[in-house]
């Protein structure tokens, strides 16, 4: 069961809506056709018989002691205006309440109990002081009732309940468990289709960015709002007069503030999300490595414990062989572009780097988890991390005897797997990896020149050492 609280203005107008006035008079109009005008017996707004209507889509299922329901609508509506004359008029005098319960409580919802709700519902909200009705509707597939009341209580006090939202939902859940009624569907539940104008764009926005959360794409605030542009909706944020930033989302020339579309959708609660997302991953491959690290270890006392048994004969003694040493080649410059230097020494270390970057075929950067697939002899990326890694243990030994294994990763602000090393210092394997042959002052250009590529670096490499030969050399004399 949901409720949605309406104020209005006129009991008059909504009296006459509740119990159908427009089709009564239509249904009035057609009866008197068939009969002579002496024997109607049903007038629209002073008939007698006002329970006993022609139509079949109300019912009047419940009333306060003091509303004369036998003369008509004009004497409801007086009947429940009757306190706001005790006091100074207010803006919104009339009360009225829709409770709408699940489909699949219509087979127990009988009147009866539709009415025994409907009061405990007001009571329990605080607006059993006051003059009311209840109104059955039968013109939706799921049951509902309206409750039309005065805002003004018997003893002149205004009921300002009927702004508390923050109630109306502690209530509505409340009565649902003492009832056993089915809970209110949710927002993405909706069908889309049978909406119009401003609540069709409210609904389908909210549709929208609960499926653009989830994409693979989405990985931060920022990856999330560049999703969000590619398909059509902007933000703004402005500060309210309690000084606090709220966030609108966009669509055309609408804007729609976060907390009414849903309250998870504000930027505070998706931030959260986003950092115990990043946190997870982080932990699980992080978990990866520490077992392969202990792999690693434990290998060479297995392959001690074998060669101290005793051999059977010498033929079945296998020869030891030499491994070669394994050098994770560079990243390719079409496979992924802009990956900071500490993250491609941390990738040819054998790490799994979380990264900010981009594809050849993406327009827009993402983060990205890369690491070296042995077995393929390829990088790999993709939105999330590897579940398990199969790093051969030579290649974890040579890591561990170059003293290259580097620290878990520190507390920072950058949430990325990569672990930086102490220097961005150039080693052999880069150079080989190039298939050049490097002097030592080139290797100290590099040195200094960390975050230059290879080849820009050797291209300003020889122009300086041009420019230096000839500064040696010294301007030529011309001959005199």
């Amino acid at each position: 069961m949901i409720a949605y609280i309406i104020n209005g203005k006129s009991f008059g107008n909504c009296v006459d809506y509740v119990t159908r006035r427009t089709l009564e008079e239509k249904l009035s109009a057609e009866a008197a056709q068939k009969q002579r005008a002496d024997e109607k017996k049903y007038e629209s707004n002073n008939g007698e018989g006002i329970v006993y209507h022609l139509s079949k889509d109300w019912e009047l299922i419940g009333a306060s002691s003091d509303i004369r329901l036998y003369e008509g609508r004009k004497a409801i509506a007086d009947d429940i205006a009757r306190p706001t004359r005790t006091r100074k008029p207010i803006k919104d005098p009339v009360g009225h309440i829709s409770l709408d319960f699940h489909p699949k409580d219509a087979p127990k919802m009988t009147n009866e109990r539709m009415a025994d709700i409907a009061c405990d519902y007001m009571k329990r909200m605080g607006l059993d002081n006051t003059p009311y009705i209840i109104v059955r509707h039968f013109d939706k597939a799921h049951p509902h009732c309206h409750l039309v009341f005065s805002r003004v209580d018997y003893d002149g006090k205004i009921l300002t309940q009927t702004t508390n939202f923050k109630k109306n939902e502690r209530v509505c859940k409340a009565l649902n468990l003492k009832h056993r009624l089915m809970q209110g569907r949710s927002k993405l539940d909706t069908d889309v289709s049978k909406l119009r104008g401003k609540e069709k764009v409210r609904y389908k926005l909210t549709h929208d960015l609960a499926r653009l959360f989830v994409s693979p794409d989405v990985k931060d605030w920022n990856s999330f709002l560049i999703v969000l542009l590619r398909n059509g909706i902007t933000t703004k944020e402005k500060v309210g007069k309690s000084g606090r930033t709220n966030l609108y989302y966009c669509v055309g020339k609408q804007s729609f503030w976060s907390m009414k579309l849903d309250p998870f959708l504000t930027r505070e609660n998706l931030e959260r999300v986003f950092r115990e997302r990043i946190e997870r991953r982080l932990k699980e491959s992080e978990s990866v490595i520490k077992r392969a690290e202990r792999h690693a270890v434990e290998e060479p006392k297995l392959e001690k414990k074998a060669t101290s048994q005793p051999r059977v004969s010498a033929q079945s003694q296998s020869p030891i062989q030499s491994h070669k040493p394994i050098v994770i080649p560079p990243l390719p410059f079409e496979f992924l572009w802009n990956v900071p230097k500490s993250d491609e020494a941390a990738y040819r270390r054998g790490e799994t780097v979380y990264t900010f970057a981009r594809k050849p075929a993406d327009r827009y950067k993402a983060y990205y988890w890369i690491w070296y697939d042995f077995k393929t002899g390829k990088p790999q990326c993709s939105f999330d991390p590897p579940k398990s890694r199969d790093i051969p243990p030579v290649f974890l030994q040579q890591v561990v005897s170059s003293g290259k294994t580097s620290s878990h990763q520190s507390e920072s602000s950058d949430f990325r797997m990569s672990h930086v090393s102490l220097s961005n210092a150039p080693n052999d394997e880069v150079c080989i990896a190039h298939g050049e042959p490097v002097s030592g002052d080139f290797k100290q250009f590099l040195e200094n020149h960390p975050d230059m590529d290879f080849y820009d670096a050797k291209r300003k490499f020889k122009e300086e050492q041009k420019a230096k030969q000839k500064s040696r050399q010294g301007t030529k004399l011309s001959p005199s």
